[in-house]
């Protein structure tokens, strides 16, 4: 089964994605994924991220099979009451992204959840 890592947002343009190490040969061709909304995109550029969030992403396909043109759709969780802001989680992981220089970077994450993980990535 192939592996499809979806989901990861890059805010600044000199931050490097970081990279999956196959587990096998016949998943080398599998591409990397980033979806990154600095420039364009629908109205999911606007949900922030929450370490607790109220929608989960799901990457679904519709007429083809081709995980390449998966869509990524965000669903609720629960019910969510009204005017509640929309939040979903980025889904780094810590201490996996890595500026230009080879340096770890860091950015704290202010989501303000009781199980806050303190730090975006």
């Amino acid at each position: 089964m192939l592996l499809v890592f979806l989901c990861q947002q890059r805010r600044l343009r000199d931050v490097a994605l970081p990279t999956r190490v196959s587990q096998s040969s016949e998943d080398e061709n599998v591409p990397e994924f980033c979806i990154d909304a600095g420039s364009k995109g629908n109205f999911a550029r606007f949900i922030n991220h929450s370490c607790e969030p109220n929608l989960f992403v799901q990457c679904v396909l519709s007429s083809h099979q081709d995980l390449r043109l998966a869509r990524v759709v965000l669903f609720a969780a629960d019910n969510i009451p009204p005017l509640q802001e929309l939040t979903y989680d980025y889904g780094y992981t810590l201490d996996s992204v890595h500026g230009p220089d080879g340096n770890v970077k860091k950015l704290t994450c202010y989501c303000g959840a009781l199980n806050c993980r303190k730090r975006l990535y």
